[in-house]
């Protein structure tokens, strides 16, 4: 094998290995594990890597939107990244969910629309949730997308919430998204293309599956994005997220442990 890829694959192995032994022990880490990878591809080489050795298997994947700035830079929009089963909640109407979070890392509430892929698109089907972003680093996104693909797409749990049924039948209204982080209303927005936004995630989704020579089989979840923001918040805090008629939950962020 050349020298300079045996060095590559070297690299973006201890990469991995830094990485998920910070998640697996619970330790917060001073910053990225050596130098970034240059590429999307070998960032996507380092998820798999970490993926492969990770004692659980994949649920569903997170669609995450890539900043403006770094869309110039690498020419891509979107990015994603696994979630594991463990690291699944279910949230039934007014229940609350306990999610863990990297202390001294970083750890975000996103309210957003779960899809649960069906044998065929006709059977998809759609639930309100959220995601829980949390990554060993702190400045995971200030480092930019590539340190977010590499550490499982700065994902650590997803609440799958009550369902929106008939959404592939018949339009569904307007939703009125509002997240509150102890009590104070952190975000807003009112989602008006609930079928199309869902799509969009799915499209590309599928398309970097194809690509990676990914499997999705019926019945893997599909978190489509941020609706209100990427909304900070550490241990100890409690959230509520409302997606009008169709329901709410509660969920508290709890200190991650290596036992976990």
């Amino acid at each position: 094998m050349d020298a300079q890829l045996t060095s590559r694959q070297t690299r973006l192995q201890e990469i991995s290995r830094t990485l998920v032994e910070a998640r697996r022990s619970a330790t917060a880490l001073p910053g990225f594990p050596g130098d970034l990878p240059e590429s999307f591809a070998d960032a996507y080489v380092v998820q798999q890597i970490s993926r492969d050795s990770w004692s659980d298997d994949v649920a569903g994947w997170k669609v995450g939107g890539v900043p403006p700035a770094f869309i110039e830079v690498f020419g891509e929009t979107h990015l994603v990244g696994p979630i594991f089963g463990r690291s699944v909640k279910y949230a039934a109407k007014d229940t609350n969910a306990d999610m863990p979070v990297f202390a001294g890392g970083f750890a975000a509430i996103e309210p957003e629309l779960i899809v649960q892929l069906g044998e065929t698109r006709a059977a998809d089907r759609l639930f309100i949730g959220a995601e829980i972003a949390s990554s060993p680093l702190p400045a995971i996104n200030g480092i930019g997308p590539i340190a977010v693909i590499c550490d499982f797409g700065n994902n650590n749990g997803m609440i799958v919430g009550p369902e929106i049924e008939g959404w592939r039948e018949n339009p569904v209204d307007p939703i009125l998204v509002e997240c509150l982080i102890d009590d104070e209303r952190i975000g807003s927005r009112e989602v008006t293309d609930v079928t199309s936004a869902a799509d969009r995630a799915i499209d590309f989704l599928l398309s970097h599956a194809a690509r990676k020579g990914i499997e999705l089989p019926a019945g893997t979840y599909v978190s489509t994005g941020a609706i209100t923001g990427i909304h900070e918040a550490g241990p100890d805090a409690n959230s509520r997220i409302l997606f009008g008629k169709h329901g709410a939950f509660s969920l508290s962020l709890i200190a991650a442990t290596s036992s976990w």
